[in-house]
């Protein structure tokens, strides 16, 4: 169930220039199950600049996102400072096949940003976090690493099962 924190009315809105202020947290990212994102301190600055048939919508987020890092799986406070934006087209019928605008019904009054932000949270953030990413770099978990390390190898039984044919093309190039 969606909060109607995050929703937009368009009754609501005056022509031309409206922003909106939105706290991202833990509260908000309990709606979206399987999150990689364990917590969350956004500021999302929301302006709305809305004409006759079409809102154009831009955030502004910024703030902390607690993520996984991706070599030692550590939490880590990972900065994001972000900026996205849509537009709101009103039509006959509802279509959201294109990813920059959205078409509403005539009939519909209200918009729910939730789903917007989160992506956004997403994307403003690099496909790979790690502790040396910081602004403040460390180390990663050196015991983390270690299990890692240790479970990759295989032991010295196994190089008496390996297969010739690999034996051959290893020397192919030397």
């Amino acid at each position: 169930m969606r909060s109607k924190a995050y929703t937009i009315e368009f009754n609501k809105l005056r022509p031309g220039a409206n922003s909106y202020e939105f706290d991202l947290d833990a509260e908000f990212l309990k709606d979206f199950e399987l999150s990689p994102i364990k917590n969350a301190d956004i500021k999302a600055i929301t302006n709305v600049e809305k004409s006759e048939n079409m809102m154009e919508i831009t955030t502004h987020l910024k703030g902390t996102v607690v993520v996984n890092c991706d070599s030692c799986l550590a939490e880590i406070p990972f900065p994001l400072d972000a900026e996205f934006g849509f537009l709101i087209k009103m039509s006959e019928v509802n279509n959201f096949d294109d990813p920059e605008m959205i078409y509403l019904s005539r009939n519909e009054i209200s918009y729910d940003l939730s789903q917007f932000l989160y992506e956004s949270i997403l994307l403003g953030l690099p496909a790979r976090k790690s502790c040396e990413d910081l602004p403040e770099p460390r180390a990663c978990d050196t015991e983390m690493l270690k299990k890692f390390n240790d479970e990759g190898k295989t032991g010295d039984d196994d190089t008496d099962n390996e297969d010739p044919r690999w034996e051959k093309l290893k020397d192919i190039i030397k």
